[in-house]
C-alpha cells in the first residue's frame, strides 16, 4: 500500500512538472497562460502553508492531527486523562512539498490541456 501511495505521489509530481514545462518553457505560450499558472502556483503555496502549518482537527477524541491532506504531526492519547503522545515521522519535513504538489495537481491538469489546445491552434494557423 505504501508503494502504491509513493507511485501516485510521484505521478502527481511528474504531472505538475510537465505542466510547468508545458506552460513556461514553450515558445508562444507565455502571456495570460503563464501569468495564470504563476497565480495558481502562488495560491497552492499559500494553501500549503495554511493547511499544513495551521490547520488541525480531531479525527476522534483521542487523535489530534495537524495538517491536511498529508498530516505534519499526529498526537494520540490512550484515555482522556493520559498524556498526548506524538508521532513525528518523515512527514514533519515532507508534508509541505507533498501537499504543495497535491494542491497544484488539478490546476496543472487544466493548464496542460490549455497549453496543448493553444499549441494545436497555433499549428493550424501556420
Amino acid at each position: 500500500m505504501a508503494a502504491l501511495r509513493l507511485i501516485l505521489l510521484l505521478a502527481v509530481v511528474a504531472i505538475d512538472i510537465w505542466a510547468a514545462i508545458a506552460v513556461m518553457l514553450r515558445p508562444g505560450l507565455t502571456g495570460w497562460l503563464g501569468g495564470s499558472y504563476w497565480l495558481f502556483v502562488i495560491l497552492a503555496l499559500v494553501a500549503t502553508v495554511g493547511m499544513t502549518g495551521f490547520f488541525s482537527y480531531y479525527s476522534n477524541p483521542n487523535t489530534h492531527i495537524f495538517g491536511w491532506p498529508i498530516p505534519q504531526v499526529i498526537f494520540q492519547c490512550d484515555t482522556p486523562d493520559s498524556p498526548w503522545l506524538d508521532y513525528v515521522g518523515p512527514t514533519i519535513i515532507l508534508a509541505y512539498p507533498m501537499n504543495f504538489f497535491l494542491y497544484l495537481f488539478l490546476p496543472s491538469v487544466v493548464f496542460i490541456i490549455l497549453a496543448r489546445r493553444r499549441r494545436h491552434e497555433a499549428q493550424k494557423e501556420v
